[in-house]
């Protein structure tokens, strides 16, 4: 939730801190691309240090993150703050991701897996509705203020009652591919929103983010004990279901950044409003993707996956011709019926994803893929944020934006098709 709890508040931090929305965006995009160049450092570190160790250190430094954003009136240390909460949330991911999966049977992940995928895809959900009550009542910081107390009992609880369940390990976190993977990727997403203002100066930068990235990937397949262990590609269903979890992502976070800025900015509604037409979808989310886990865990991904792709099918038809005078119940509507989709989708496919690694491999298999469907969140972000600046007009900027997710959504159900042809996983 706290991922997207600010997109609503975007358009008041404009105002706010006088600033452009390219640059207000970084507290969505960039918690996201951060949660994204920490992952692949969390898998070493939840080997490295005990259980207790992670939970605790991590848990405080949310904390500390979030009591220092609301005390500035200076947007680059709020961006610090939210950075901070992001280094934790991506580390925090990994290793309830990684617990769970040891401490359950395999028959048993569909459902244990889909429970983190409702936090995964419905914590995201919410932010916006979150942050839109709150905003109609108090200021942005307020955002920080709530959930401050929520972290504070969690870290006491953790001190007092959590037991250790893993011991730390011999293990060796190579820097370099820590700084390069942090550079190469951070350049690349960096470069995205810089073309909006310096084409030349964002294709230099993405061509270096290119070439740093490279080095990283060379330097994982020659490793003996690399930061992230990529020749699990070598395996079809990991591949295939990382790219489709990606997507799906990037297709969720992007709409929920769009969105509301288009309920807001267009149609001129209060935060309070924007976020209420956004909460059935949230809850729709919620409610379906526990259920999608556990019957995963029967029937195999085949059928989730072919209503979820086309439920997104079907919702982007009226967003692609959204406008101002269209029906808020259209726009409520379309949305419930996306966010379904994006359930069925999440929990099928990061379990599959899973599902022939072994036991050694879990850890690395699921920072692998949290960290590339966080960086397509930061990314599509980026990008569709900078889509809607390019034509005069917002809302032509917008329908082209959705139409972006559309082309994602096509190119995910051809993945799907290509790995669902396989006998075993009909």
């Amino acid at each position: 939730m706290n991922q997207t709890a600010m997109i609503t508040a975007l358009p008041i931090i404009t105002d706010n801190f006088h600033i452009s929305l390219n640059l207000a965006q970084w507290l969505t995009s960039g918690y996201i691309l951060v949660i994204g160049l920490i992952t692949p450092l969390s898998a070493n570190l939840i080997d490295k240090y005990s259980s207790r160790q992670i939970f605790i250190g991590v848990v405080g430094l949310l904390l500390f993150g979030s009591l220092v954003g609301p005390l500035t009136n200076n947007f680059y240390i709020l961006l610090t703050a939210r950075l901070l909460q992001a280094v934790a949330g991506g580390i925090l991911m990994t290793f309830v991701q990684i617990s769970l999966i040891s401490l359950y049977p395999v028959e048993k992940r569909g459902a244990v897996l889909g429970m983190v995928a409702l936090v995964i895809s419905a914590g995201p959900a919410i932010g916006p509705s979150f942050s839109g009550l709150v905003m109609q009542f108090f200021s942005w910081k307020a955002l920080f203020y709530i959930v401050s107390p929520i972290i504070a009992l969690l870290l006491i609880l953790g001190i007092c009652f959590l037991p250790n369940f893993s011991e730390p390990k011999a293990v060796k976190i190579d820097m370099p591919s820590v700084m390069s993977s942090i550079i190469g990727l951070g350049s690349i997403l960096g470069s995205i929103s810089l073309f909006s203002s310096n084409v030349l100066g964002a294709a230099i930068l993405l061509i270096f983010g290119i070439l740093v990235t490279f080095y990283f990937v060379h330097r994982q397949l020659t490793l003996t004990t690399p930061l992230l262990n990529l020749r699990l590609f070598k395996k079809a269903s990991f591949t295939k279901m990382t790219l489709i979890v990606m997507l799906i992502f990037g297709i969720l976070i992007g709409t929920e950044a769009l969105l509301p800025i288009f309920l807001e900015n267009v149609n001129h509604y209060s935060s309070l409003i924007t976020g209420l037409v956004l909460l059935p979808g949230a809850i729709a989310n919620t409610i379906c993707a526990p259920i999608v886990g556990r019957y995963y865990d029967q029937h195999g991904p085949k059928v989730p996956i072919t209503i979820g792709v086309v439920l997104l099918l079907i919702s982007s038809i009226p967003l692609v011709f959204l406008t101002k005078q269209t029906n808020i119940w259209i726009v409520i509507i379309a949305y419930i019926i996306r966010l379904i989709g994006v359930s069925t989708i999440i929990p099928t496919a990061v379990t599959e994803a899973l599902s022939e690694l072994a036991p050694a491999e879990i850890s690395h298999g699921t920072a692998i893929s949290n960290t590339l469907r966080q960086i397509t969140g930061s990314a599509f972000t980026t990008l569709m944020i900078l889509i809607t600046t390019i034509p005069a007009q917002f809302v032509t900027g917008f329908h082209l934006a959705i139409w972006l997710t559309v082309i994602c959504t096509v190119l995910l159900m051809l993945i799907a098709i290509t790995y669902l042809r396989s006998p075993k996983k009909a």
